[in-house]
This record gives structure tokens, sequence and C-alpha cells, in this order.
């Protein structure tokens, strides 16, 4: 039976947002890459349920809106609006209390029915002005 890509990586982000840390265990595999946002490499479900637990330290009521879905020959990529509040410590920031909404893009590859790859890029800069921390302004690229 095939694999609906796009099924499992929608699985993951629910199983992350829901706090279902084994639930993991059932959509990536156990040696499962994921390359952050910030630049590190994690390995393993473990590393990933961590990352998640720490995001739902600093951000209550998180959540992952799938917007738009592409579904490749072993590679499924998403548009995600990520929400929550900034109740607790986060990237180091003291909570604010105030809620945040940022743009997300994951790009996963998919062997044996399940992840093995994850790539993640956001709009850290737009999460980082929400939270008073950077100006209101973006950045120019006049500016850089």
């Amino acid at each position: 039976m095939a694999v609906d890509h796009a099924s499992l990586l929608v699985a993951y982000l629910e199983a992350g947002d829901g706090e279902a840390y084994e639930a993991l265990r059932d959509v990536l595999t156990p040696d499962i890459v994921t390359h952050t946002a910030g630049g590190s490499t994690l390995i393993g479900v473990d590393a990933q349920a961590s990352t998640w637990r720490t995001a739902h330290q600093g951000l209550s009521q998180l959540r992952h809106h799938v917007v738009d879905v592409v579904d490749g020959s072993g590679v499924v990529a998403c548009r995600v609006l990520v929400t929550g509040v900034h109740t607790g410590t986060f990237l180091g920031i003291a909570p604010t209390g105030r809620r945040v909404e940022v743009d997300q893009a994951l790009f996963a590859h998919v062997k044996g029915g399940r992840i093995c790859e994850l790539w993640e890029i956001v709009d850290t800069g737009s999460g980082l002005r929400q939270l008073g921390v950077l100006g209101d302004q973006p950045i120019g690229l006049d500016e850089v």
C-alpha cells in the first residue's frame, strides 16, 4: 500500500502539537535527521521529541496549520502557519505573553513509509519582531 506523504507530514505536526511524542515513532524513522531553522542538525526521534517539548515550554497553545502541500516523488513540502502564546522562555527570551504567528516551510524526505529527513525553514525575524526583540521595520536588502 502506498503511503500518502502529505498525510504523513500532517500526522507528524499533529503528534508534535498534541504532545503525543510516542506517536512520532509511527511517522519518523528511528534515525531521522532534522535540519533545524537555527542551523542545528538533530538525529533521532528522541531529539525530535525534545525539540517539541522545548517549543511547548515556551509557547502555549502551539499549533501548526498546514496552508499548502506539495507532494513529490519521495519528498513532500508544506507551508505552515505556526501560532502560539509566548508564556515561557523561548529562544532565550523571557515570557512576554504575546501571541505569535509565523510562517514555516517543511521539506520531508520519505523512505519506507516514514520521514527520514526533515528540513525546517522559519520566518524567525517576524517572530522576533512580534516578541518585541527586533524593531517593527523589516530590514531591507539595501540595509544589509
